[in-house]
């Protein structure tokens, strides 16, 4: 872990690692001691990754929903790959017993990213009986648009994934 006390955790925008001119100092509620510094989005970094996320719509909005499953099963091969270091890191960033984040929420990520995988397919729209006689309605669910959410510190790895699966399905 020393190697790491002189890393920035970078911003993910467009794809691309940022590390922003403004960071802060994360440090251990369990050993109360620096850990790494991290970086802090400005409103321009914010704008920027909002500006990358609705220019990857148009192709996120078009993908069958059997390509999109296999980016979310891909995404759970990595979390279940990656589980133990995932795991570590929360430990050391939130204070988490090895109860909640090996053995609750690291693995309850990969399961819920399977969940939506499963899950794509099946959302669709339906025809509602309407009202007023010789009327008809039809309602289709399809994507609206680019959405910000912030998961907070302390369930960031799960509270990231309860978003993606609640705005997905």
């Amino acid at each position: 872990m020393a190697a790491e006390l002189s890393y920035t955790v970078p911003l993910l925008i467009n794809g691309k690692e940022v590390t922003s001119e403004t960071t802060f100092s994360v440090i251990s509620p369990s050993s109360h001691k620096h850990i790494w510094q991290s970086s802090s989005a400005s409103l321009e970094d914010a704008k920027n990754a909002a500006s990358a996320a609705q220019a990857a719509f148009p192709a996120w909005a078009k993908l069958k929903p059997a390509a999109k499953r296999d980016i979310f099963m891909k995404a759970a091969d990595i979390v279940e790959s990656r589980a133990g270091e995932l795991a570590d890191y929360m430990k050391i960033e939130t204070g988490a017993a090895d109860a909640f984040s090996s053995g609750f929420n690291v693995p309850k990520c990969a399961d819920m990213l399977r969940d939506v995988a499963g899950r794509l397919s099946t959302v669709m729209g339906h025809i509602p009986t309407c009202e007023a006689e010789g009327t008809a309605a039809l309602i289709v669910k399809e994507p609206l648009g680019v959405v910000l959410a912030i998961a907070p510190w302390w369930v960031k790895t799960l509270g990231g994934i309860m978003t993606i699966n609640t705005l997905t399905t």
